[in-house]
Protein backbone atom coordinates (compact mmCIF):
# COMPACT_ATOMS: atom_id res chain seq x y z
CA UNK A 1 0.00 0.00 0.00
CA UNK A 2 2.95 2.44 1.05
CA UNK A 3 4.45 1.34 -2.28
CA UNK A 4 1.52 2.38 -4.53
CA UNK A 5 0.51 5.17 -2.60
CA UNK A 6 3.97 6.78 -3.30
CA UNK A 7 3.94 5.59 -7.12
CA UNK A 8 0.63 7.57 -6.93
CA UNK A 9 1.89 10.72 -5.61
CA UNK A 10 4.86 10.07 -8.24
CA UNK A 11 2.38 10.08 -11.04
CA UNK A 12 0.37 13.48 -10.31
CA UNK A 13 3.33 15.47 -10.17
CA UNK A 14 4.93 13.41 -13.48
CA UNK A 15 1.72 13.72 -15.63
CA UNK A 16 2.95 17.57 -15.75
CA UNK A 17 6.37 17.41 -15.25
CA UNK A 18 7.30 15.01 -17.81
CA UNK A 19 4.94 16.25 -20.31
CA UNK A 20 6.15 19.83 -20.25
CA UNK A 21 9.59 19.24 -20.43
CA UNK A 22 8.91 17.01 -23.23
CA UNK A 23 6.49 19.83 -24.80
CA UNK A 24 9.65 22.37 -24.44
CA UNK A 25 12.08 19.80 -26.32
CA UNK A 26 9.32 19.53 -29.24
CA UNK A 27 9.54 23.04 -29.19
CA UNK A 28 13.08 23.88 -29.66
CA UNK A 29 12.90 21.24 -32.91
CA UNK A 30 14.36 18.30 -30.84
CA UNK A 31 17.69 19.82 -30.70
CA UNK A 32 19.75 18.77 -27.02
CA UNK A 33 19.28 15.49 -25.29
CA UNK A 34 15.77 14.04 -25.02
CA UNK A 35 14.66 14.79 -21.36
CA UNK A 36 13.60 10.93 -20.26
CA UNK A 37 15.89 9.34 -22.48
CA UNK A 38 19.45 7.92 -20.61
CA UNK A 39 22.02 10.69 -21.92
CA UNK A 40 24.70 8.08 -21.86
CA UNK A 41 22.60 5.56 -23.98
CA UNK A 42 22.43 5.88 -28.19
CA UNK A 43 18.79 7.19 -28.40
CA UNK A 44 17.57 4.46 -30.73
CA UNK A 45 14.29 2.75 -30.29
CA UNK A 46 14.28 -0.04 -27.34
CA UNK A 47 17.72 0.44 -26.60
CA UNK A 48 17.68 3.54 -24.54
CA UNK A 49 16.87 3.73 -21.20
CA UNK A 50 13.55 5.42 -19.62
CA UNK A 51 15.43 8.21 -17.04
CA UNK A 52 11.96 8.54 -16.06
CA UNK A 53 11.13 5.54 -14.47
CA UNK A 54 14.05 5.65 -11.99
CA UNK A 55 12.43 6.67 -8.76
CA UNK A 56 9.07 4.60 -8.79
CA UNK A 57 8.68 1.82 -7.10
CA UNK A 58 7.39 -0.31 -10.17
CA UNK A 59 8.04 1.18 -13.46
CA UNK A 60 5.47 -0.25 -15.14
CA UNK A 61 2.88 2.30 -13.90
CA UNK A 62 4.82 4.94 -15.43
CA UNK A 63 3.20 3.42 -18.87
CA UNK A 64 -0.13 5.32 -17.20
CA UNK A 65 1.93 8.63 -17.78
CA UNK A 66 3.94 7.76 -21.29
CA UNK A 67 2.68 4.72 -23.18
CA UNK A 68 6.36 4.56 -25.03
CA UNK A 69 7.78 3.17 -22.39
CA UNK A 70 7.99 -0.94 -22.95
CA UNK A 71 10.13 -3.66 -21.49
CA UNK A 72 13.02 -5.35 -24.18
CA UNK A 73 14.24 -8.39 -24.21
CA UNK A 74 17.37 -7.80 -21.81
CA UNK A 75 14.34 -6.68 -19.13
CA UNK A 76 15.74 -3.33 -19.10
CA UNK A 77 12.69 -0.14 -19.12
CA UNK A 78 13.08 1.41 -22.34
CA UNK A 79 11.80 3.51 -24.75
CA UNK A 80 9.73 2.23 -27.45
CA UNK A 81 10.83 4.96 -30.36
CA UNK A 82 13.53 7.06 -30.90
CA UNK A 83 14.73 10.22 -29.55
CA UNK A 84 13.16 12.57 -32.72
CA UNK A 85 10.30 10.52 -31.76
CA UNK A 86 9.69 11.43 -28.39
CA UNK A 87 6.57 13.49 -27.74
CA UNK A 88 4.35 14.69 -25.00
CA UNK A 89 0.74 13.37 -23.86
CA UNK A 90 -1.50 15.82 -22.55
CA UNK A 91 -4.63 13.88 -23.53
CA UNK A 92 -3.69 11.42 -20.63
CA UNK A 93 -2.73 14.50 -18.03
CA UNK A 94 -6.02 15.89 -18.90
CA UNK A 95 -8.09 12.50 -19.19
CA UNK A 96 -7.04 11.63 -15.80
CA UNK A 97 -7.05 15.15 -13.95
CA UNK A 98 -10.59 15.11 -15.17
CA UNK A 99 -11.02 11.40 -13.91
CA UNK A 100 -9.57 12.49 -10.82
CA UNK A 101 -11.98 15.56 -10.17
CA UNK A 102 -14.89 13.62 -11.39
CA UNK A 103 -14.06 10.67 -9.05
CA UNK A 104 -13.92 13.12 -5.94
CA UNK A 105 -16.87 14.73 -6.82
CA UNK A 106 -19.05 11.90 -6.64
CA UNK A 107 -17.73 10.93 -3.56
CA UNK A 108 -17.87 14.32 -1.71
CA UNK A 109 -21.36 14.23 -4.02
CA UNK A 110 -22.43 10.98 -2.68
CA UNK A 111 -20.95 11.69 0.91
CA UNK A 112 -22.63 15.06 1.42
CA UNK A 113 -25.90 13.63 -0.12
CA UNK A 114 -26.12 11.00 2.63
CA UNK A 115 -24.89 13.34 5.02
CA UNK A 116 -27.91 15.69 4.51
CA UNK A 117 -30.57 12.96 3.98
CA UNK A 118 -29.00 11.57 7.33
CA UNK A 119 -29.70 15.07 8.84
CA UNK A 120 -33.58 15.31 7.49
CA UNK A 121 -33.38 17.56 4.90
CA UNK A 122 -35.12 16.34 2.38
CA UNK A 123 -32.52 17.16 -0.74
CA UNK A 124 -32.34 15.58 -4.17
CA UNK A 125 -29.14 14.46 -6.07
CA UNK A 126 -29.44 16.83 -8.58
CA UNK A 127 -29.27 20.01 -5.76
CA UNK A 128 -26.19 17.97 -4.41
CA UNK A 129 -24.16 17.68 -8.07
CA UNK A 130 -25.63 20.90 -9.88
CA UNK A 131 -24.13 24.00 -8.97
CA UNK A 132 -26.81 26.28 -10.47
CA UNK A 133 -29.54 24.12 -7.82
CA UNK A 134 -27.44 24.91 -4.97
CA UNK A 135 -29.35 28.02 -4.53
CA UNK A 136 -32.44 25.92 -3.79
CA UNK A 137 -30.82 24.57 -0.89
CA UNK A 138 -31.47 27.11 1.52
CA UNK A 139 -35.27 26.34 0.44
CA UNK A 140 -34.58 22.39 1.70
CA UNK A 141 -33.31 23.83 4.84
CA UNK A 142 -36.05 25.86 5.17
CA UNK A 143 -38.23 23.49 4.84
CA UNK A 144 -36.65 21.05 7.54
CA UNK A 145 -36.98 23.94 9.94
CA UNK A 146 -40.77 24.05 8.64
CA UNK A 147 -41.35 20.40 9.69
CA UNK A 148 -39.68 20.64 12.35
CA UNK A 149 -41.99 23.84 13.26
CA UNK A 150 -45.18 21.49 12.59
CA UNK A 151 -44.09 18.97 15.23
CA UNK A 152 -43.54 21.48 17.86
CA UNK A 153 -46.93 23.04 17.51
CA UNK A 154 -48.55 19.66 17.41
CA UNK A 155 -47.15 18.75 20.57
CA UNK A 156 -48.61 22.34 21.83
CA UNK A 157 -45.20 23.99 21.95
CA UNK A 158 -45.77 26.98 19.96
CA UNK A 159 -42.48 29.15 21.17
CA UNK A 160 -40.14 26.42 19.63
CA UNK A 161 -42.88 26.20 16.50
CA UNK A 162 -42.51 30.05 16.12
CA UNK A 163 -38.56 30.18 16.03
CA UNK A 164 -38.60 27.15 13.56
CA UNK A 165 -40.89 29.06 11.15
CA UNK A 166 -38.67 31.81 11.89
CA UNK A 167 -35.65 30.23 11.17
CA UNK A 168 -36.91 29.30 8.21
CA UNK A 169 -37.77 33.01 7.18
CA UNK A 170 -34.20 33.32 7.55
CA UNK A 171 -32.90 30.77 5.30
CA UNK A 172 -35.85 31.42 2.15
CA UNK A 173 -37.55 34.66 2.81
CA UNK A 174 -39.79 33.52 -0.13
CA UNK A 175 -40.87 30.37 1.46
CA UNK A 176 -45.03 31.15 1.03
CA UNK A 177 -45.73 27.92 3.14
CA UNK A 178 -43.32 29.44 5.88
CA UNK A 179 -45.02 32.71 5.80
CA UNK A 180 -48.52 31.91 5.94
CA UNK A 181 -47.86 29.26 8.87
CA UNK A 182 -45.83 32.03 10.68
CA UNK A 183 -48.60 34.37 9.97
CA UNK A 184 -51.31 31.96 11.14
CA UNK A 185 -49.45 31.64 14.44
CA UNK A 186 -48.37 35.28 14.97
CA UNK A 187 -52.10 36.44 14.40
CA UNK A 188 -53.23 35.36 17.92
CA UNK A 189 -50.43 36.81 20.05
CA UNK A 190 -48.58 39.42 18.07
CA UNK A 191 -51.54 40.70 14.98
CA UNK A 192 -49.25 43.33 14.11
CA UNK A 193 -46.48 41.17 12.89
CA UNK A 194 -49.21 38.73 11.27
CA UNK A 195 -50.61 41.70 9.47
CA UNK A 196 -46.61 42.68 8.36
CA UNK A 197 -46.26 39.02 7.05
CA UNK A 198 -49.66 38.95 4.97
CA UNK A 199 -48.60 42.27 3.37
CA UNK A 200 -45.58 40.97 2.33
CA UNK A 201 -46.86 37.67 1.24
CA UNK A 202 -48.86 39.45 -0.78
CA UNK A 203 -45.91 41.59 -2.50
CA UNK A 204 -43.61 38.63 -2.98
CA UNK A 205 -46.61 36.13 -4.42
CA UNK A 206 -48.80 37.96 -6.72
CA UNK A 207 -49.78 34.98 -8.03
CA UNK A 208 -51.27 33.72 -4.72
CA UNK A 209 -53.05 36.99 -4.15
CA UNK A 210 -56.27 35.23 -3.61
CA UNK A 211 -55.38 32.72 -0.99
CA UNK A 212 -53.20 34.90 0.67
CA UNK A 213 -56.27 37.80 0.92
CA UNK A 214 -58.59 35.38 2.43
CA UNK A 215 -56.29 33.34 4.96
CA UNK A 216 -55.90 37.52 6.19
CA UNK A 217 -59.58 38.46 5.84
CA UNK A 218 -60.32 35.29 8.16
CA UNK A 219 -57.38 37.14 10.61
CA UNK A 220 -58.58 40.76 10.59
CA UNK A 221 -62.72 39.12 10.90
CA UNK A 222 -61.31 37.17 13.72
CA UNK A 223 -59.85 39.81 15.57
CA UNK A 224 -62.93 42.41 14.82
CA UNK A 225 -60.71 44.68 12.68
CA UNK A 226 -62.87 45.93 10.77
CA UNK A 227 -60.79 48.47 9.11
CA UNK A 228 -58.32 46.26 7.85
CA UNK A 229 -61.10 44.48 6.38
CA UNK A 230 -62.98 46.68 5.07
CA UNK A 231 -59.81 47.64 3.23
CA UNK A 232 -58.51 44.74 2.04
CA UNK A 233 -62.18 44.11 0.93
CA UNK A 234 -62.02 46.99 -1.16
CA UNK A 235 -58.54 46.16 -2.86
CA UNK A 236 -60.21 42.37 -3.74
CA UNK A 237 -63.39 43.56 -5.05
CA UNK A 238 -61.21 44.62 -7.71
CA UNK A 239 -58.49 42.30 -8.20
CA UNK A 240 -61.31 39.36 -7.47
CA UNK A 241 -64.53 40.07 -9.06
CA UNK A 242 -65.55 36.23 -9.16
CA UNK A 243 -65.89 36.51 -5.53
CA UNK A 244 -67.84 39.44 -5.83
CA UNK A 245 -70.21 38.76 -3.30
CA UNK A 246 -68.11 37.58 -0.60
CA UNK A 247 -66.13 40.37 -0.60
CA UNK A 248 -69.29 43.21 -1.38
CA UNK A 249 -70.52 41.03 2.53
CA UNK A 250 -67.26 41.84 3.94
CA UNK A 251 -67.41 45.25 3.15
CA UNK A 252 -70.76 46.39 4.24
CA UNK A 253 -70.55 44.36 7.34
CA UNK A 254 -67.71 46.09 8.04
CA UNK A 255 -69.12 49.99 7.04
CA UNK A 256 -72.13 49.07 9.12
CA UNK A 257 -70.32 48.17 12.11
CA UNK A 258 -67.86 50.78 11.95
CA UNK A 259 -70.73 53.38 10.96
CA UNK A 260 -68.93 54.47 8.33
CA UNK A 261 -70.95 54.53 5.21
CA UNK A 262 -68.28 56.30 3.20
CA UNK A 263 -66.39 52.93 2.72
CA UNK A 264 -69.25 52.34 0.53
CA UNK A 265 -68.96 55.45 -1.40
CA UNK A 266 -65.51 54.97 -2.21
CA UNK A 267 -65.76 51.42 -3.11
CA UNK A 268 -68.75 51.98 -5.51
CA UNK A 269 -65.80 54.05 -8.25
CA UNK A 270 -63.53 51.08 -7.34
CA UNK A 271 -65.59 48.36 -7.88
CA UNK A 272 -65.39 46.60 -11.43
CA UNK A 273 -69.24 44.48 -11.19
CA UNK A 274 -71.84 47.08 -12.31
CA UNK A 275 -73.69 44.78 -10.09
CA UNK A 276 -71.04 45.24 -6.65
CA UNK A 277 -71.51 49.08 -7.49
CA UNK A 278 -75.21 48.83 -7.26
CA UNK A 279 -75.67 47.13 -4.33
CA UNK A 280 -72.87 49.07 -2.80
CA UNK A 281 -74.64 52.56 -3.31
CA UNK A 282 -77.98 50.98 -2.28
CA UNK A 283 -75.96 49.86 1.03
CA UNK A 284 -74.67 53.39 0.96
CA UNK A 285 -78.15 54.87 1.12
CA UNK A 286 -79.74 52.77 3.65
CA UNK A 287 -77.58 53.22 5.97
CA UNK A 288 -78.11 56.59 5.88
CA UNK A 289 -81.76 56.26 6.09
CA UNK A 290 -84.13 56.14 8.98
CA UNK A 291 -85.74 52.65 8.98
CA UNK A 292 -89.08 53.46 7.71
CA UNK A 293 -87.28 54.87 4.32
CA UNK A 294 -84.59 52.23 4.38
CA UNK A 295 -87.49 49.92 4.01
CA UNK A 296 -88.91 51.84 1.04
CA UNK A 297 -85.88 51.79 -0.51
CA UNK A 298 -84.90 48.26 -0.35
CA UNK A 299 -88.24 47.02 -1.38
CA UNK A 300 -89.68 50.11 -3.70
CA UNK A 301 -87.25 52.32 -4.62
CA UNK A 302 -84.53 50.27 -6.55
CA UNK A 303 -85.01 47.56 -8.37
CA UNK A 304 -83.91 43.84 -8.13
CA UNK A 305 -80.94 43.14 -9.64
CA UNK A 306 -81.62 39.56 -11.54
CA UNK A 307 -77.77 38.14 -11.98
CA UNK A 308 -76.48 39.13 -8.81
CA UNK A 309 -77.83 36.63 -5.84
CA UNK A 310 -76.22 38.18 -2.78
CA UNK A 311 -78.82 41.29 -3.78
CA UNK A 312 -81.27 39.51 -2.50
CA UNK A 313 -79.00 38.24 0.77
CA UNK A 314 -78.41 41.69 1.75
CA UNK A 315 -82.40 43.17 1.10
CA UNK A 316 -83.34 40.29 3.33
CA UNK A 317 -80.85 40.46 5.71
CA UNK A 318 -81.25 44.40 6.23
CA UNK A 319 -85.05 43.49 6.95
CA UNK A 320 -84.96 41.25 9.10
CA UNK A 321 -82.11 44.00 10.82
CA UNK A 322 -84.68 46.60 10.53
CA UNK A 323 -87.40 44.24 12.35
CA UNK A 324 -89.22 43.64 8.73
CA UNK A 325 -89.76 40.21 8.67
CA UNK A 326 -92.88 39.85 7.05
CA UNK A 327 -91.66 42.14 3.96
CA UNK A 328 -88.25 39.66 4.50
CA UNK A 329 -90.57 36.53 4.31
CA UNK A 330 -92.41 38.47 1.15
CA UNK A 331 -88.52 38.92 -0.76
CA UNK A 332 -87.61 35.47 -0.12
CA UNK A 333 -90.88 34.04 -1.48
CA UNK A 334 -89.93 35.56 -4.67
CA UNK A 335 -86.18 35.11 -4.59
CA UNK A 336 -86.31 31.14 -3.77
CA UNK A 337 -84.92 30.68 -7.23
CA UNK A 338 -81.94 33.29 -7.01
CA UNK A 339 -80.70 31.71 -3.28
CA UNK A 340 -79.73 28.16 -2.21
CA UNK A 341 -81.29 25.55 0.39
CA UNK A 342 -79.23 26.93 3.34
CA UNK A 343 -79.45 30.56 2.99
CA UNK A 344 -84.07 30.41 2.71
CA UNK A 345 -84.02 28.15 5.56
CA UNK A 346 -81.80 30.55 7.32
CA UNK A 347 -83.74 33.32 6.34
CA UNK A 348 -86.65 31.76 7.15
CA UNK A 349 -85.92 30.83 10.58
CA UNK A 350 -84.48 34.22 11.35
CA UNK A 351 -88.11 35.48 10.55
CA UNK A 352 -89.52 33.54 12.25
CA UNK A 353 -87.72 34.71 15.88
CA UNK A 354 -88.21 38.06 14.85
CA UNK A 355 -91.57 37.63 14.45
CA UNK A 356 -91.28 36.12 18.02
CA UNK A 357 -93.41 32.30 16.72
CA UNK A 358 -91.97 30.50 18.87
CA UNK A 359 -94.54 27.78 17.77
CA UNK A 360 -93.10 27.99 14.26
CA UNK A 361 -89.44 27.86 15.10
CA UNK A 362 -90.22 24.68 17.46
CA UNK A 363 -92.25 23.31 14.49
CA UNK A 364 -89.25 23.23 12.17
CA UNK A 365 -86.46 22.36 14.53
CA UNK A 366 -88.59 19.38 15.34
CA UNK A 367 -88.81 18.49 12.02
CA UNK A 368 -85.08 18.87 11.25
CA UNK A 369 -83.90 16.78 14.48
CA UNK A 370 -86.58 14.28 13.94
CA UNK A 371 -85.02 10.96 14.96
CA UNK A 372 -86.75 9.01 12.40
CA UNK A 373 -84.70 10.88 10.15
CA UNK A 374 -80.47 11.07 9.13
CA UNK A 375 -79.20 14.09 10.89
CA UNK A 376 -76.18 15.85 8.94
CA UNK A 377 -73.99 18.19 10.64
CA UNK A 378 -74.50 20.82 8.39
CA UNK A 379 -78.43 20.73 9.54
CA UNK A 380 -77.31 20.76 13.13
CA UNK A 381 -74.57 23.78 12.76
CA UNK A 382 -77.27 26.00 10.45
CA UNK A 383 -79.59 25.16 13.69
CA UNK A 384 -76.47 26.25 16.03
CA UNK A 385 -75.89 29.05 14.20
CA UNK A 386 -79.49 30.37 14.55
CA UNK A 387 -78.88 30.46 17.89
CA UNK A 388 -75.90 32.17 18.24
CA UNK A 389 -77.67 35.43 16.51
CA UNK A 390 -81.43 34.64 18.29
CA UNK A 391 -80.91 32.82 21.54
CA UNK A 392 -83.31 29.77 22.51
CA UNK A 393 -82.70 27.79 26.00
CA UNK A 394 -85.57 25.43 24.81
CA UNK A 395 -84.93 25.10 20.93
CA UNK A 396 -80.51 24.89 22.64
CA UNK A 397 -81.17 21.72 24.77
CA UNK A 398 -82.57 20.07 21.35
CA UNK A 399 -79.69 20.60 19.48
CA UNK A 400 -77.18 19.97 22.16
CA UNK A 401 -79.29 16.45 22.66
CA UNK A 402 -78.63 15.98 18.65
CA UNK A 403 -75.52 16.21 18.92
CA UNK A 404 -75.12 12.09 19.62
CA UNK A 405 -76.04 11.81 16.13
CA UNK A 406 -73.37 13.30 14.28
CA UNK A 407 -71.05 10.05 14.96
CA UNK A 408 -71.04 8.83 11.07
CA UNK A 409 -70.23 12.61 9.66
CA UNK A 410 -66.76 13.41 8.26
CA UNK A 411 -64.18 14.55 11.34
CA UNK A 412 -63.87 18.41 9.75
CA UNK A 413 -67.74 18.89 9.64
CA UNK A 414 -68.21 17.26 12.95
CA UNK A 415 -65.36 19.58 14.49
CA UNK A 416 -67.33 22.62 12.73
CA UNK A 417 -70.87 22.13 13.82
CA UNK A 418 -69.48 21.07 17.74
CA UNK A 419 -67.42 24.46 17.66
CA UNK A 420 -70.70 26.11 16.09
CA UNK A 421 -73.14 24.82 19.36
CA UNK A 422 -70.55 25.46 21.78
CA UNK A 423 -70.53 28.80 20.51
CA UNK A 424 -74.81 29.02 20.64
CA UNK A 425 -74.24 27.67 24.84
CA UNK A 426 -71.46 30.26 25.06
CA UNK A 427 -73.96 32.84 24.10
CA UNK A 428 -76.30 31.39 26.51
CA UNK A 429 -74.23 31.24 29.32
CA UNK A 430 -74.90 27.22 29.95
CA UNK A 431 -72.08 25.81 31.01
CA UNK A 432 -73.64 22.33 31.08
CA UNK A 433 -74.28 22.22 27.20
CA UNK A 434 -70.62 23.84 26.70
CA UNK A 435 -69.53 21.03 28.66
CA UNK A 436 -71.07 18.53 26.31
CA UNK A 437 -69.74 19.67 23.06
CA UNK A 438 -66.40 20.52 24.69
CA UNK A 439 -66.63 16.75 25.15
CA UNK A 440 -67.60 15.69 21.80
CA UNK A 441 -64.76 18.10 20.10
CA UNK A 442 -61.86 15.91 22.53
CA UNK A 443 -63.11 13.38 20.96
CA UNK A 444 -63.20 14.17 17.36
CA UNK A 445 -60.03 16.54 17.64
CA UNK A 446 -57.19 17.74 19.66
CA UNK A 447 -58.52 20.87 20.70
CA UNK A 448 -56.29 22.48 23.72
CA UNK A 449 -58.06 23.31 27.14
CA UNK A 450 -56.85 27.03 27.20
CA UNK A 451 -58.72 27.70 24.03
CA UNK A 452 -61.65 26.47 25.90
CA UNK A 453 -61.25 28.36 29.16
CA UNK A 454 -60.83 31.28 26.48
CA UNK A 455 -64.32 31.05 25.32
CA UNK A 456 -65.63 30.50 28.34
CA UNK A 457 -64.28 33.73 29.83
CA UNK A 458 -65.48 35.57 26.85
CA UNK A 459 -68.62 34.16 25.68
CA UNK A 460 -70.27 35.56 29.39
CA UNK A 461 -68.72 38.77 29.02
CA UNK A 462 -69.68 41.87 27.09
CA UNK A 463 -67.43 43.75 24.41
CA UNK A 464 -67.07 46.25 27.07
CA UNK A 465 -65.30 43.80 29.49
CA UNK A 466 -61.94 44.42 26.87
CA UNK A 467 -61.99 40.73 26.38
CA UNK A 468 -63.06 40.94 23.06
CA UNK A 469 -60.12 41.35 20.48
CA UNK A 470 -58.02 39.45 23.15
CA UNK A 471 -60.67 35.76 22.55
CA UNK A 472 -61.44 36.24 19.56
CA UNK A 473 -57.98 34.91 17.37
CA UNK A 474 -58.98 31.40 19.35
CA UNK A 475 -61.92 31.10 16.75
CA UNK A 476 -60.07 30.19 14.32
CA UNK A 477 -61.66 27.02 13.79
CA UNK A 478 -65.62 28.21 13.46
CA UNK A 479 -66.75 28.92 10.22
CA UNK A 480 -67.02 31.84 8.62
CA UNK A 481 -70.21 32.53 8.76
CA UNK A 482 -70.37 31.58 12.73
CA UNK A 483 -67.22 33.95 13.01
CA UNK A 484 -69.73 36.47 11.64
CA UNK A 485 -72.50 35.54 14.15
CA UNK A 486 -70.25 36.32 16.67
CA UNK A 487 -69.23 39.54 15.63
CA UNK A 488 -72.90 40.55 15.03
CA UNK A 489 -73.45 40.08 18.08
CA UNK A 490 -71.15 41.40 20.32
CA UNK A 491 -70.39 44.60 17.93
CA UNK A 492 -73.92 45.61 18.45
CA UNK A 493 -73.57 45.33 22.65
Amino acid sequence: MKEWLSDLARMAWALFYWNTRKTAYVLRGRSGPCPCHNPSDSGAAMATDCEAVLPWNRPARFRRVCPLLARNDAGRWVCRVRASEVRPFWGRAAGYLGGTVVVLALVVGFGAFGFLRGVGYDVTLRQVFWPRAWSELDGVRARLFIGQAETHYAAGRTRESLAALETAMQLDPGNYQAGMRLAELYQAGNATVADDIYARLLLRHPEDRSEISRAWFRSLLGRGRLTGVAALARRQLAAEPAQAAAWTNALIFSAQHLRQPGLLDTAVDEAVSPATREVLALAGRVARAPAADARRTLLVQTPLIADFPYDRVYRITQLLKDGFPRDALSLLAVSTDQLGGRDIAQFSLAAYATLGDTTRLNREFDAMLAPDRPLHAAELSLLALHLVRYPDAGLLAKVVAAMDRLAGEPNALRIETYLTVFCAAGVQGNQAAMRLAEKHLAATASVSATAFNQYEIFFPSSAADGKFNSTLPALNPFSLECTYAVLDRYLRE
